[in-house]
């Protein structure tokens, strides 16, 4: 009787290494993928990477819209850092279902209605974003959504390792997870290729580009994925 495997699951260290790879070249990821990298993203550094560009991309016209909905000049630039705040508490709810100049509009609405509101019974309040003004599920939701989101992931870095070689996956790792420099890696791995690890990054970072290049390809192939993982949940 023939056995069926599931897919192996993705490593830390993997999509460590992916997410700071990615952070290196933010301005060039899809909006999409920059929001699954961010979502995953485990330190620091990345985070931030990535949410900056989030902002850098989306920072006018979110300021745009407050100015819309509010009318208040002033308070507009206060306004768009808040919901920037509450974009990154709530980032783990982007699914991509929606694009995410249309995710974010959600939140800027919801947070400027509020504070029109409470500047009705608080008008001299500097008025912080508080906890309830977030996009939030039910509580009876979130256990389905987070594990949407995380066989979402899997599907992400899953297709990501496909297009790296063993190899450009290690070499990626020990550099930036682990922190060796390049010329480390050259001499660990023993290396004899003129340019050493460098090379291996540099052409990881090319695939990166052409996977960026293609978003909606990338895209159909993780619905194609996603269908896949359905079939075999519905035989099992």
């Amino acid at each position: 009787m023939q056995k069926s495997h599931a897919p192996a699951e993705i490593s830390w260290d993997f999509q460590s290494a992916v997410g700071a790879l990615a952070a290196t070249a933010a301005s060039e990821l899809p909006d999409h993928l920059l929001m699954t990298l961010l979502a995953a993203a485990a330190d620091r550094e990345t985070v931030n990477r990535l949410f900056q560009e989030v902002f850098d991309r989306y920072s006018e016209r979110v300021g745009r819209w407050c100015y819309r909905i509010t009318r208040n000049r002033d308070r507009s630039l206060d306004l768009t850092q808040e919901v920037f705040l509450n974009a990154f508490r709530s980032r783990h709810t982007f699914r991509g279902e929606s694009r995410l100049s249309t995710w974010l509009y959600a939140i800027t609405r919801n947070h400027c209605l509020n504070t029109l509101k409470k500047w009705k019974t608080e008008p001299d309040d500097n008025v912080l974003a508080s906890p309830h003004l977030l996009l939030r599920r039910k509580s009876t939701d979130d256990a389905h959504v987070a594990i949407e989101q995380a066989q979402s992931y899997q599907r992400v870095f899953r297709y990501i390792s496909a297009i790296l070689t063993p190899l450009e996956v290690r070499i990626i790792t020990l550099h930036y997870v682990h922190e060796f420099t390049l010329s480390a890696i050259t001499r660990h791995l023993m290396l004899s290729n003129r340019s050493g690890a460098k090379a291996y990054i540099v052409s990881a970072r090319r695939k990166f580009s052409a996977l960026f290049q293609y978003p909606e390809q990338y895209k159909n192939k993780l619905r194609a994925d996603a269908g896949e993982t359905s079939k075999r949940i519905a035989a099992a």
